[in-house]
């Protein structure tokens, strides 16, 4: 798959988490927020870690424009706390 195509998936998957982040109690409810957020954590979790880190650097690539998305990984557990650049 080019990386086009996989930037563009990035960038839909970081919208979709801005949303749920950045939506008010009265847009969505707190806990369904986490739960959406915890299960679009759960694919990227499981892939081995040089995909991870591919992934990881597709987001700090968006993170260059786009400075919420600078904290993604930290907060979808794709890299700990001493990995944040």
């Amino acid at each position: 798959m080019p990386d086009d195509v996989h930037l563009a998936l990035v960038r839909s998957a970081l919208a979709g988490l801005a949303f749920l982040d950045h939506s008010s109690d009265d847009e969505v409810d707190p806990d369904s927020a986490v739960r959406a957020t915890e299960h679009m954590a759960h694919p990227p979790l499981a892939l081995p870690e040089a995909d991870r880190a591919a992934l990881v650097a597709m987001i700090r690539q968006v993170g260059e424009e786009d400075e919420w998305a600078r904290g993604v990984p930290f907060t979808l557990g794709l890299v700990s706390e001493h990995d944040i650049h």
